[in-house]
């Protein structure tokens, strides 16, 4: 995970010492570290060019006003923590779930701008919350977009029958997933209400 420094940090994170770190500097960490980095402000996420990758806001809005709140759905703690930490670094809200019963629970409390969701999970795996995200009565709820998040082989056509807007295969590349999330977000600014899962197909990248 490439970053810039944009403050000198002190002291250690998992062994990495951090005095040796210089402003201005481009380095190559480890996700883990390079989470603390994003979360605290001490870094900004950078390409192979070196130049940062930013959000990008739907269309006619500008970038300051734009907080798109994202629900994350995956059984993995760490994989929860480090999507989390990278969103929320980039300008996301971000909600979590452990699970589809508890992400049906957070839906109802807050409605998310997009659902990043694994497919195989305990109590209810994605299938299922997909199944049940459809057939909630509060039309909103029910069209949010999904962008599946998975290492399964044959991810695009799971992708195609759940009508999700995408895949993030794991293990999570940071620069695809915030691609990702950015186009998934500008499509939905820019779709006219209760068309969602047909600008989703449209927009599926296999």
């Amino acid at each position: 995970m490439r970053v810039r420094l944009l403050t000198r940090p002190t002291g250690t994170i998992n062994g990495v010492v951090l005095e040796d770190f210089r402003i201005g500097g481009v380095y190559e960490l480890r996700i883990d570290v390079a989470c603390v980095f994003l979360s605290e402000g001490w870094a900004e996420l950078v390409g192979e060019d070196d130049t940062a990758l930013l959000i990008s806001p739907p269309p006619g809005q500008p970038a300051a006003a734009i907080h798109p709140v994202v629900l994350v759905v995956d059984d993995d703690a760490d994989v929860r923590a480090q999507t989390e930490s990278l969103l929320t670094a980039h300008g996301y809200e971000v909600m979590t779930a452990a699970h589809g019963r508890d992400a049906i629970e957070r839906l109802r409390e807050q409605s998310p701008d997009l659902i990043v969701l694994d497919l195989n999970m305990p109590v209810m795996d994605g299938w299922q919350f997909r199944t049940q995200q459809r057939f909630l009565t509060e039309r909103k709820l029910a069209s949010i977009p999904v962008l599946l998040l998975t290492g399964q082989d044959d991810a695009a056509n799971q992708a195609s029958k759940l009508d999700a807007i995408g895949v993030v295969m794991k293990p999570i590349d940071p620069d695809d997933l915030l691609e990702a999330v950015s186009a998934a977000v500008a499509s939905q600014g820019s779709a006219p209400d209760g068309i969602g899962p047909a600008w989703a197909r449209r927009s599926h990248r296999p």
